[in-house]
Parts: C-alpha cells; sequence; structure tokens
C-alpha cells in the first residue's frame, strides 16, 4: 500500500526545509512573547537600543530580562553576570541531552550550537532526533539544528525589536512571564512519550504558572527544577523493585 502523499512529502523533506517549516511554527507561537519582551525591554530606562542589544548577546528570553531588569535597577556587573547566569543554567540540562547527536559534529560547529541553543531549538532539535531514525546522520542533523537555530534567531531579533518599536501600542497588562511558560508548554507537548515525561511537565508546568511573581524572570527556572525533580522521581518509582505480598496476606 503506497503512503498518503504528505507522508511522502514529510518523509522526503530534505533537514533543511524540514527546519524551516518546524521553525515557522514556533515563530508563530513565540509571536506574543517576542512582542511583549520587546515591550518591556523599552519600558526601562536603558536607551531602547542598548535593551534591545540583549536579544542577539544572549538568545534567551528569562535571561534578557533578568540582565535588563538587574542593570534598569543600577546593579554591579558581576551580580548582573551571576543572575543571568542562574536563569541559563538549564542549558546544561539541554547541552548534556544533545551531547550524544552532536559527537561528531566538527568543533566550530559544535560552538555555533551551543550560542544558539535555546528553549524552543531544544524542543525542535531533541523532537526530531530522539524519534525514529535519529534525525538522520550526523551531517542531517547537524544542518537541522543549525537550520532551526539561525532562523530562530534571526526570528527573535525581528520579533523583539518590534517589541521595542511598538512599545506604545502594545497593552501594558501584557504577561511576559506567563507568555513565556505557555510558550515553552506548547513547545513540549509533542515532546511527553510516558509517565516520567507528563509528570515532569505538569510539575514544571503548574510551579512555573504559579510562581511566575518570583522577580528576575526566575518563574521558569524554578519549574524546570520542579519538572526534573518530578520526572526523576517518577522514573524511580517505575523501576522500583515491586514485590509480592506474603502468602498469607495474598491469601486471606
Amino acid at each position: 500500500m503506497r503512503a498518503p502523499a504528505f507522508a511522502r512529502l514529510a518523509s522526503d523533506r530534505s533537514p533543511f526545509r524540514r527546519a524551516l517549516a518546524d521553525s515557522a511554527t514556533v515563530i508563530v507561537a513565540y509571536l506574543p512573547f517576542g512582542l511583549t519582551l520587546g515591550a518591556t525591554l523599552a519600558s526601562t530606562r536603558l536607551p531602547a537600543g542598548v535593551a534591545w542589544a540583549s536579544s542577539p548577546l544572549l538568545f534567551n528570553g528569562a535571561a534578557q530580562l533578568v540582565a535588563v531588569t538587574l542593570l534598569d535597577g543600577g546593579a554591579g556587573a558581576f551580580l548582573v553576570v551571576a543572575a543571568t547566569l542562574v536563569a541559563t543554567a538549564r542549558m546544561l540540562l539541554y547541552s548534556a541531552s544533545l551531547a550524544p547527536y552532536a559527537a561528531e559534529w566538527p568543533r566550530r560547529w559544535r560552538w555555533l550550537g551551543a550560542y544558539l541553543l535555546s528553549d524552543p531549538v531544544y524542543a525542535l532539535a531533541i523532537g526530531r532526533f530522539g524519534g525514529p531514525g535519529g534525525g538522520g546522520g550526523a551531517r542531517e542533523r547537524r544542518v537541522y539544528y543549525l537550520t532551526v537555530g539561525a532562523t530562530l534567531f534571526v526570528a527573535w531579533q525581528v520579533l523583539t525589536g518590534a517589541g521595542v518599536l511598538l512599545a506604545g501600542v502594545l497593552p501594558q497588562w501584557l504577561p511576559v512571564d506567563l507568555a513565556a511558560a505557555l510558550t515553552l508548554l506548547l513547545l513540549l507537548l509533542p515532546m511527553l512519550t510516558g509517565r516520567a515525561a507528563y509528570a515532569a511537565a505538569a510539575a514544571g508546568g503548574a510551579v512555573a504558572l504559579a510562581v511566575t511573581a518570583l522577580p528576575l524572570g526566575l518563574g521558569l527556572l524554578v519549574g524546570a527544577a520542579a519538572g526534573i525533580t518530578a520526572g526523576v522521581a517518577a522514573e524511580a518509582w517505575r523501576r522500583a523493585p515491586r514485590t509480592d505480598p506474603p502468602e498469607g496476606v495474598r491469601d486471606a
């Protein structure tokens, strides 16, 4: 039996075209977050150009919010850098998860891949690499990852720049932290393949939404920690050996 036309089209699509198609979906999902974050950056006392410059320097919405908020409050360089590192600590987990798929890439491409790593890039990459076929060979994985990273990088600069320019038009009540948490949850839904993943997503999402009022954009970090803890606990419970009750108790 022949596969449906759309299935053949998806399977025949090159890694480059597949990456562009996947990235387009993420850009649409990230539209409100990028615009809102750009407007938030423009509302600080920092010059608009300086605030927007955090987009290419960091390429991470939560880290941008932390850095610009602290700079706006007059914090010193050490505190800004330390807080930004805390806000991006989850990238260490992302990197460890992607490392086996990038082990054969030349070093220069791994360095570039590390710079382009962000929440949506990781979500798309691990979803493809962890699926059937592993995303192809080393070259196909590299083309897909770098295309996704470069496309989303450019789109993020445009979205945040548009938010800066439209700061006086967008409603002031838009919750930038809530938009970030909801967008990340939407990206992670296709990756839920077991009870541990569902437990991690449920716990992480609930906590992230509950603590959106935390300062310095730490809601996502706290939610990620809660999700990791719940996932590890669920997986440990699943693998724990089961012992049958004593014979007398079972027959009672």
